[in-house]
């Protein structure tokens, strides 16, 4: 086991190489599975909800305890077996290990919406996050799920699938590989993932899932509709232009058009506010 939280598992078959494409969690595609889970072996399952079990019955007179028994859960979620004994890397002989790490997601800030930054329109800013780092990358923990009472009930499931949503918000990253390609995919990966955890709503993560969003017409129709609406809530705030003196008739249908021109000036600036906002209330 690696320090500061990384975790390493045993050797993997070439058929689990490079498989990251169902890494999505479930607050972006609605599903109450994780795709791309790590597969448990019967055995496996039993000793985990034996776990869970236990960990019910003394949640509240033995807190001690029950972090042990997270951790026990969490080495068996990533290996998939019950751990035996320490793993070690094989560098000579360049054999494939399964590298894990947990990143910390920031809660502190409540009106910047981490976890929509990191799915993007559609989840395919994670999609493409996993693609390009080679990593399995997954949303877990409290809160990662959008039903809030639906979350709640697999919490108290006593389900090992569901575990995680004990813990705090957090992403998974995780890859197989030869050691030393593994580290270098993880280490990546973190440096990109801390790009989504800055919460800046106009950097150009941001300005490049609102110009995507934009390109879906039933995603801009609904943006288009919602701000006409608050539009028509709103008074009109910008200023008249003042007219000074009596003018003549072509002075006059100058100054009208000026005003127009002004008008739908303000409109359009207007529009592409409340498009930002739209967009950043919805991600």
């Amino acid at each position: 086991m690696a320090e500061n939280g990384m975790r390493v598992g045993g050797g993997a078959s070439g058929a689990d190489v490079g498989d990251y494409s169902n890494g999505n969690h479930e607050h972006e595609l609605g599903q109450e599975t994780l795709k791309g889970a790590t597969r448990l072996n019967e055995t496996a399952q039993k000793y985990m909800q034996e776990l869970l079990a236990e960990r019910s019955r003394m949640e509240n007179h033995f807190p001690l305890a029950v972090k042990l028994i997270d951790e026990a859960l969490e080495r068996i979620q990533l290996n998939g077996r019950i751990p035996t004994r320490e793993q070690y890397a094989d560098v000579y002989q360049q054999r494939t290990i399964r590298l894990s790490q947990k990143v910390h997601v920031p809660i502190k800030d409540k009106k910047f919406n981490y976890v929509g930054k990191l799915l993007g329109p559609k989840g395919n800013s994670l999609r493409r996050l996993q693609e390009e780092t080679q990593c399995k990358i997954v949303i877990l923990g409290r809160f990662s799920m959008k039903d809030r009472v639906r979350e709640e009930e697999l919490r108290n499931s006593a389900d090992a699938k569901y575990a995680h949503l004990n813990l705090p918000l957090h992403v998974e990253v995780s890859t197989v590989a030869p050691p030393a390609e593994a580290y270098a995919r993880i280490a990546y990966a973190l440096a990109e993932i801390r790009r989504y955890l800055i919460p800046d709503k106009h950097d150009d993560i941001r300005q490049e899932q609102f110009r995507e969003l934009m390109e879906d017409p039933e995603a801009a129709k609904k943006i288009t509709i919602r701000q006409q609406q608050q539009q028509q809530q709103q008074e009109p705030s910008s200023k008249r232009v003042r007219l000074s003196g009596p003018p003549g008739p072509g002075q006059q249908q100058q100054q009208v058009q000026q005003t127009q021109d002004f008008h739908h000036q303000q409109q359009q600036q207007q529009m592409m506010f409340n498009q930002q906002q739209n967009f950043q209330q919805r991600f």
